[in-house]
């Protein structure tokens, strides 16, 4: 899936976290940000979760 959006309050869905992945399972991607003619390089990442009970949208 990409694009994903989580349902619920941020700090139960983050105690519904049963499982995190190795740091093998980690990636970033890359962009940048920039606001008022200044720009700066900014990623993400992390390593992929499951969460349980939880409703997710997103595209296949």
């Amino acid at each position: 899936m990409r694009d994903v959006a989580l349902s619920g309050m941020i700090l139960e869905v983050l105690k519904k976290i049963s499982a995190i992945g190795d740091k093998n399972t980690f990636g970033f991607s890359s962009g940048i940000c920039g606001k008022g003619g200044q720009s700066v390089r900014v990623s993400d990442g992390g390593p992929y979760i499951r969460i349980d009970n939880t409703i997710v949208g997103g595209l296949n």
